[in-house]
């Protein structure tokens, strides 16, 4: 398996059926108590659909499907909508300022942006380091200094670390780490000369 690259933004997505999976161990004693835990990190899913395109328009997805051998090889995909932040501060730069343990649920950060609203609750975040995707939990807003804390989910599955090379956290265009759920890929080529097409896809963790 392999890394290949950045699944094509052309001609783009019109729907995107984003979905996340969290594993919850449940026991039921004899009295009726319900125990329950996870040993398991987040896992974010989508259906991806693509509007109608010419053949000319598909062949390159096309041949970049067939790059990933079905399941085989992982890329980056930007999401619709869900890849961007709602604070509306898409250029701003924010740093890891502290550093944080694997299992940590929040960090500290450094932002060009200074009193003001840098994240907010359910944006998604990828740390420098990391190709694991986490979910804002509250709105993040820096001190006059350009100082905030963030809070996410799921717990950090390694650490993260301030950068001395000044490597930012992706908070706009954010790019998940994504393999085809499905070794077999449909493809609708249809007798208008356009072509249908939707892909199930899923996380690398």
């Amino acid at each position: 398996m392999a890394f290949i690259g950045d699944f094509p933004q052309d001609p783009g997505f019109v729907t995107a059926n984003f979905r996340q999976q969290n594993i919850t161990k449940k026991t039921e004693t004899a009295s009726g108590r319900i125990l329950r835990a996870t040993n398991a990190t987040t896992v974010w899913k989508g259906t991806l659909q693509f509007p109608p395109m010419t053949v000319a328009e598909f062949k390159p997805i096309q041949g970049f499907l067939a790059k990933c051998q079905g399941s085989l090889n992982e890329f980056d995909l930007i999401i619709p909508t869900v890849s961007s932040t709602a604070s509306a501060l898409y250029s701003q730069n924010t740093y890891v300022s502290t550093d944080a343990s694997a299992g940590a649920t929040s960090v500290t950060v450094t932002s060009d942006q200074t009193s003001a609203t840098i994240l907010k609750a359910g944006d998604v975040i990828r740390f420098p380091n990391h190709t694991k995707v986490y979910m804002v939990t509250d709105d993040v807003t820096t001190s006059v200094g350009g100082i905030g804390t963030v809070n996410f989910q799921p717990n950090l599955v390694t650490a993260v670390n301030t950068d001395s090379s000044g490597a930012t956290i992706q908070v706009t265009n954010v790019e998940f780490r994504m393999i085809l759920v499905g070794d077999l890929q449909e493809f609708g080529y249809r007798t208008d000369g356009l072509v249908n097409y939707e892909l199930d896809v899923q996380e690398v963790v």
